[in-house]
């Protein structure tokens, strides 16, 4: 809507004036301004931020934004009256051309710092992963290594279970509650394990710049490599990590078959902070604490075991106890055919009686007397040829094998070079809370791996994919700090607010923030704006504890 024109004019702005006042927060406009640095009849800024807008209204296609604009204020919105001819697909491009060339790291990293000082984010751990975003499509297979792209779709493992698609590879790093800082996008064939060697450098750097001094590297299994753990282990001033200690490490079983054994846990209890509810209880943990040593180097490692056992650990020990009782049955069936001739031999056989593992075989000798044939006589007698022998075979369930098997398929291991004692030190229960928070960066690749983001990437030039996943980068990062305002304000007064079909909640979520203001309509007469109604409770109860202003829906920003 262009707020120039005289009459009444209506604008349904929906939640998008708190989106525009959270980037207003950490200064995005004018940070990009400033590096990109480009002669434009309109700020690159406010195109950036016209983008994010258009992501997070109900995910349209990014290059359908005078579509989406035709109707609303743009002055209200973005901080300028921008003509619709100047937010067509030329001005999409050259944005996401100079954002390539700038580097997407680089303002991503200075739109992370004022969002670190702007929010005093907790940077004493940081969490990586990555994740595959399958594409459709011919994508060029360059064959040199001088192809002058920032990287190749191409065929790799697909996490998405989609091996016949091409693909890229993201990878993403998130501080205090999901807050992505650092994003990456890599060639669809890297595995997890180079992207780690190679991005590590990088990421710590990006640490170091939003202020973090000593902090813990959080990452998956893919993290414990020779050469990784080497760059740990040399890095400058050194490094501290926890991740998951891969199953194939035989250091791995032997500290589960230790903790088991030992029966000595420590208990932790429950770590999540979401409420318990009839169909949902949070788990609850014990530990055990030991060393291993990989590639020469003593490390601590963590044993933790959980009561909410995966159910698909759970369904292979079945397997295994339901296997191992077959093998048994048949091996008493087949004991219990033999006949001996005497009762040395039976005896001798009992010693070589087998059992399967958690099935035990008890055996005791069994007199089996052979007849002559024909009738019994009438007293019932009968007259005996000879005596043989053979096994009578009672099965046991070993319940204490069991146990066991099941305590192991419970547990995982955390691998770290944290100190346990002295200065700086982190316990097992610390070291637990701050690795589960590892979900954190899944949940962020949920939101990256919407449907309508995945098929923006029809976008054929790879310089322009990496531009458009910074923008949904910096969507994300907006999306995640209004959800931790909101938790934290309410968590700091113990309090709650209307969330998902009137239920109260501690922990409401930006989309559900965003139901909550269905058809907010502003009416603009010249350059005054009001209300069409009264903003409701539950909207200014919102509104609280985002720490934002109503006049956020008449005032640009």
């Amino acid at each position: 809507m262009n707020g120039a024109q005289q009459g009444l004019q209506i604008s349904d702005v929906k939640f998008l004036p708190l989106v525009g006042a959270y980037a207003a927060k950490i200064g995005l406009v004018e940070e990009i301004d400033r590096l990109l640095d480009c002669d434009m009849e309109v700020s690159p800024g406010r195109v950036v931020l016209a983008m994010i807008l258009d992501a997070l209204s109900g995910r349209r296609p990014l290059f359908r934004l005078q579509e989406f604009f035709a109707d609303k204020d743009t002055e209200l919105l973005l901080g300028e009256d921008i003509p619709l001819a100047k937010l067509g697909d030329h001005t999409l491009r050259r944005v996401l051309t100079r954002l390539f060339e700038v580097g997407t790291n680089t303002v991503l990293g200075a739109v992370a710092l004022r969002a670190a000082r702007s929010f005093s984010l907790d940077t004493s751990h940081a969490h990586h992963d990555t994740t595959s975003h399958s594409v459709y499509g011919d994508y060029l297979l360059y064959q040199e290594e001088e192809h002058g792209e920032p990287f190749v779709i191409t065929q790799g493992f697909s996490k998405a279970h989609r091996p016949d698609l091409k693909q890229l590879v993201q990878s993403l790093l998130c501080v205090d509650q999901g807050i992505p800082i650092y994003s990456r996008v890599v060639d669809g064939n890297q595995s997890d394990k180079t992207i780690n060697q190679n991005l590590l450098p990088e990421m710590v750097k990006r640490m170091r710049e939003v202020g973090a001094k000593d902090f813990i590297y959080v990452n998956d299994s893919a993290l414990v490599t020779e050469e990784s753990l080497r760059i740990i282990d040399e890095w400058d001033g050194g490094l501290l990590f926890v991740s998951l200690l891969p199953q194939i490490y035989n250091e791995c079983k032997n500290a589960i078959t230790q903790a088991v054994q030992a029966d000595d846990w420590q208990e932790i209890g429950t770590i999540s902070d979401q409420p318990t509810t009839p169909n949902r209880k949070p788990a609850s943990y014990k530990a055990f604490e030991t060393t291993v040593t990989l590639y020469g180097k003593q490390y601590r490692v963590i044993v933790v075991h959980s009561d909410a056992h995966d159910k698909r650990r759970q369904k292979k020990v079945d397997k295994q106890i339901k296997k191992d009782l077959e093998e048994t049955l048949k091996l008493k069936q087949e004991l219990e055919k033999i006949d001996y001739a005497c009762l040395p031999d039976a005896q001798a056989a009992i010693k070589r009686v087998g059992s399967g593992t958690f099935h035990k075989l008890k055996a005791t000798p069994q007199d089996r007397p052979q007849y002559h044939r024909g009738r019994p006589k009438k007293d019932g007698t009968r007259s005996l040829k000879e005596m043989r022998h053979g096994l009578d075979i009672e099965l046991k369930v070993d319940e204490e094998a069991i146990r066991k098997l099941r305590d192991e398929a419970g547990c995982f291991v955390l691998i770290t070079n944290t100190p346990r004692d002295g200065a700086g030190a982190v316990d097992a229960k610390q070291l637990l809370t701050i690795y589960k928070d590892q979900h954190m960066v899944e949940r962020n690749f949920g939101f990256l791996k919407d449907p309508v983001f995945v098929n923006a990437l029809f976008l054929k030039s790879p310089k322009r994919i990496e531009a458009l996943g910074l923008i949904l980068v910096l969507a994300l990062m907006i999306w995640r700090l209004m959800e931790r305002t909101m938790r934290a304000n309410l968590a700091a007064d113990k309090a709650k607010i209307t969330g998902w079909v009137k239920r109260e909640t501690s922990r409401p979520t930006s989309f559900v923030m965003t139901t909550k203001f269905i058809g907010i309509f502003v009416l603009t007469e010249g350059k005054v704006r009001r209300l069409a109604k009264p903003l409701t409770p539950i909207q200014l109860s919102y509104l609280n504890i985002l720490e934002l202003n109503p006049d956020i829906f008449i005032l640009p920003p």
